[in-house]
C-alpha cells in the first residue's frame, strides 16, 4: 500500500519551481543556459560530467544546474518557464504529452533503466535474500517490507510495481510503499525507517560499499527482463525554446556527446572529476567505480530512436493507459540527434 506522504528531510510542499536555486554554474560569459535537475544522482551522469569537465563552457555555454529536489519540480519549472532545458525521466515526458501539454525530449541521458535496487543487509538476511536466487524469488520475498520512492508516479515508484509484479506481489497490498527524499533515501535506510530503496549511484553503491545493504535487483546490469534498451532520463525543452534557439540546444547536445564519451573511454577520469565538482563528500574510488559501474547505460552516439519510444510505450501502459497513442514525433525532436 501507499503510506501517507513522508518526505523525510523535508521540502516544502508547495515549492514553486521558480525558486529553486542555482546550484551550479560553470561561469566564463558563455551563452547563459538554466537546467533544472531533481538532484545530484547519475540519472544525469552524461550531463554531470560534461559540465564538471568544462565541456559546455569549451561549446560556448554558462551552464547554471538548478536542483529541484524531483522530477515533479523539474517538470513543473520547465513547463513554467523558469529553466531553459530540464532533465526528466522519459516516462514523465510521455505522461505529460498525453495531457497535451509542450515539451519535447531532443537528446538521451541514461539509456538503460538506471535505478538500482537495494535493501538493508539485515533485513535480506531475515528474508533470506541470497545473491544467486532467481529475480523473481528475490522479489517475492519482499513482502511485508517498506520500500523507499520519491513520489508516487515516479520512475522509482513504476520500477518498484513493476519488479515486485514480477515476483507475484500487489504493490497496494504486500508492500509499504513510502515517499523519501531521494538524497535522504540512504540515511532512512541506515536509521531503519526503511527496509529497501532504489535510484540511481551513488546512494545505492555507498550503501552497498559501507555494508549497510545488499543489491537486490540491477535494472542497470540488463537483469530485468522487459526494461532492456529503455530511454530512463532525457533532457527536455519547450518546443518555443528549441525553435529559438537551435545553436545553443546543438552546442548543449555537443557538451553532453563529451561527457558520455569521456564516461565510456575513460570512466576514470569521468570520475575524478565528477567527485571534484559534485561528490566530494563521497569517497572518489567509490565514485569511480560507480561511474565505471554505469558507464554503459549512458548512450553513445545520443540516439533516441523509435524502438527505444516503442519500448516505453510498452512499459508505460503497464501503469496508465493514457499515454496509448502518444506517438514518437509528439514527444521527440530528434533534430540534434546522431542518425
Amino acid at each position: 500500500m501507499i503510506t501517507r506522504r513522508l518526505i523525510l528531510g523535508g521540502v516544502a510542499a508547495g515549492m514553486l519551481a521558480g525558486s529553486a536555486t542555482k546550484s551550479a554554474s560553470q561561469g566564463g560569459g558563455g551563452k547563459s543556459m538554466t537546467i533544472a535537475i531533481g538532484g545530484y544522482t547519475f540519472a544525469y551522469l552524461p550531463l554531470l560530467v560534461a559540465t564538471a569537465a568544462g565541456f559546455m563552457k569549451d561549446a560556448g555555454l554558462d551552464v547554471s544546474l538548478i536542483d529541484t529536489g524531483s522530477g515533479t519540480n523539474s517538470m513543473a519549472a520547465i513547463l513554467g518557464g523558469s529553466v531553459d532545458v530540464a532533465g526528466l525521466v522519459m516516462s514523465d515526458a510521455i505522461l505529460a504529452v498525453a495531457k497535451g501539454q509542450k515539451i519535447n525530449a531532443f537528446a538521451p541521458l541514461m539509456s538503460q533503466y538506471a535505478s538500482d535496487v537495494v535493501i538493508g543487509r539485515k533485513v535480506a538476511e531475515k528474508i533470506g535474500l541470497a545473491a544467486g536466487m532467481a529475480l523473481k524469488e528475490r522479489m517475492a520475498r519482499m513482502k511485508g517490507l517498506t520500500l523507499a520512492i520519491s513520489g508516487r508516479g515516479s520512475g522509482t515508484d513504476k520500477i518498484w510495481r513493476y519488479l515486485l509484479s514480477l515476483g507475484g506481489l500487489d504493490p497496494e497490498r504486500d508492500v509499504s510503499l513510502t515517499v523519501v527524499k531521494l538524497d535522504k533515501m540512504y540515511l532512512a535506510l541506515r536509521s531503519g525507517q526503511i527496509d529497501g530503496f532504489n535510484t540511481t549511484a551513488p546512494a545505492n553503491n555507498q550503501a552497498v560499499d559501507d555494508g549497510l545493504a545488499v543489491w537486490a535487483a540491477r535494472p542497470s546490469h540488463g537483469e530485468v527482463p522487459g526494461i532492456e534498451n529503455f530511454l530512463y532520463t532525457v533532457l527536455c525543452g519547450r518546443p518555443d525554446y528549441l525553435d529559438k534557439n537551435p545553436e545553443t540546444v546543438a552546442a548543449l547536445v555537443r557538451g553532453m556527446t563529451r561527457g558520455s564519451e569521456l564516461i565510456r573511454k575513460d570512466p576514470e577520469a569521468a570520475g575524478r572529476v565528477l567527485h571534484d565538482r559534485y561528490f566530494q563528500q563521497t569517497g572518489l574510488e567509490l565514485i569511480k567505480r560507480a561511474v565505471s559501474d554505469q558507464r554503459m547505460t549512458v548512450s553513445m552516439p545520443p540516439t533516441l530512436s523509435e524502438q527505444q519510444f516503442a519500448h516505453n510505450i510498452e512499459f508505460e501502459l503497464r501503469f496508465s493507459q493514457e499515454v496509448r497513442g502518444v506517438s514518437y514525433r509528439q514527444v521527440i525532436d530528434p533534430r540534434w540527434l546522431a542518425s
